[in-house]
């Protein structure tokens, strides 16, 4: 549509301001996403394979796996310039290990000036912003850029069974709401965070939550695209981590 912000916001300073400074409170168990996806990579600690983060946003992924993988190297791959910029920033210590690559996912011609093949494709809460087509059609497209035995794992939010959505919604502003006391040390109403995740998915856009696919349906998207070993590792609510590899 023409228009259609298919960054869903992540274009806009303030959003990505407030999710820098916010992320590892309003995303429930973060830290635990993150390190499961992480630990889950195959290789010995020395290899040094290449990889690829699909919306790679600041560099929060790219930095853990960097960090574990001493001869990685990483293309980090988003259509925010602000972002982008933001991981430079972060990943710099890392020098030639990573390479940062502007480009919309939703766009056919993202891969444009990627060369060669990866060991593995890693992403984190980004793959959920592209229309169900562009979903399926970036899962194919990763597929034929990984080298055999490439494993691919997603990190993301799938859309919660429709009868428990009501509590699904509750329980994680619970969790907000926990991880802020910890975290923070402040005591804020369920009422409060609830009126600042709306003003998040406001900015976002009003297609933004028409986007979340069924973690099923997810599943057997990666298995037509000619993934294996297809699952999902981890799960919370409507978060997950799940993938599969090309045999």
């Amino acid at each position: 549509m023409a228009g259609q912000d298919t960054l869903c916001g992540w274009g806009d300073r303030r959003k990505i301001a407030y999710f820098v400074e916010n992320a590892e409170v309003v995303i429930p168990r973060r830290a635990d996403q993150l390190a499961t996806l992480t630990e889950l990579l195959p290789w010995p600690r020395e290899a040094a394979v290449t990889l690829l983060d699909l919306g790679a946003g600041f560099g929060a992924l790219t930095e853990r796996i960097l960090a574990r993988y001493s001869r990685a190297m990483i293309t980090c791959v988003d259509g925010s310039v602000e972002m982008l910029a933001l991981a430079r920033e972060r990943l710099a210590p890392y020098g030639s290990r990573i390479r940062l690559h502007l480009a919309d996912l939703a766009n056919d011609s993202w891969s444009s000036g990627i060369e060669g093949s990866f060991a593995g494709a890693v992403s984190a809460l980004a793959i959920h912003h592209l229309s169900d087509d562009h979903k399926r059609e970036l899962y194919r497209e990763i597929y034929d850029r990984l080298a055999l035995g490439g494993l691919f794992l997603n990190n993301d939010i799938v859309a919660p069974p429709r009868a428990l959505k009501p509590q699904y919604e509750t329980l994680i502003l619970h969790a907000i709401q926990d991880q802020d006391r910890i975290k923070r040390g402040r005591e804020r109403t369920l009422g409060d965070i609830q009126a600042e995740m709306r003003e998040q998915l406001r900015l976002a856009g009003e297609d933004h939550q028409s986007h979340i696919a069924a973690l099923g349906d997810q599943l057997r998207w990666l298995e037509e695209a000619g993934f294996a070993s297809v699952e999902c590792h981890w799960k919370y609510l409507d978060f997950a981590v799940f993938g599969g590899v090309k045999e």
